[in-house]
């Protein structure tokens, strides 16, 4: 199984580079790392603004950069199955850094191809997708959005419950940095 870390955008909402921020002396982009990396074979994080800065940072993971990343985050997406054809892979926005080992434990002893999270109601990350269903989405438009891909497979796709609200918790503002950092628990 592939990691796949979406760390292609502008952080234009947090006007900083959000993933460089840190928790307990450790940016953000390596917490989400660390959150998935014991559950996977290899981790691929994929770069695009700030590239440069978080190759500085990233020790631990493959690095590919998308060069179409002012497209948005799909086009992140679509990199990141490019580089992990063949695989079952976990997807996870580089700024949601403390989903709980059992969220993930529950995701991938799951049964269909696509497997998401959800915590009272409301689904977040990481979202599994089986090896089968990566050489469709790969194949889908840079402007389509993941949301509509996964509406397209309705039948494949399970909800699972988890009782860990972080699936739910990323870092768009630095007020949310600045909760995250109250909440953190690694």
């Amino acid at each position: 199984m592939v990691g796949i870390v979406l760390a292609g955008g502008s952080s234009t909402r947090a006007k900083v580079n959000k993933l460089l921020l840190e928790v307990d002396r450790k940016p953000l982009i390596c917490h989400t790392i660390n959150t998935i990396s014991s559950f996977v074979d290899r981790v691929v994080v994929v770069t695009g603004k700030y590239h440069d800065e978080l190759c500085k940072v990233i020790t631990n993971a493959e690095i590919v950069f998308n060069e179409n990343h002012e497209k948005g985050m799909f086009s992140s997406v679509l990199k990141g199955v490019g580089a992990a054809l063949g695989n079952d892979v976990l997807l996870i926005p580089g700024d949601i850094t403390n989903v709980s080992e059992g969220s993930i434990k529950s995701l991938t002893s799951g049964s269909k191809d696509i497997r998401i999270p959800s915590y009272n109601g409301k689904t977040g990350h990481p979202v599994y997708f089986s090896k089968d269903m990566l050489n469709e989405l790969v194949n889908e438009p840079v402007d389509s959005r993941l949301c509509d891909f996964i509406a397209k497979h309705n039948d494949k796709v399970e909800i699972i419950e988890v009782n860990d609200k972080f699936i739910n918790f990323d870092v768009d503002t630095i007020e949310d940095y600045n909760e995250l950092r109250k909440e953190f628990t690694l």
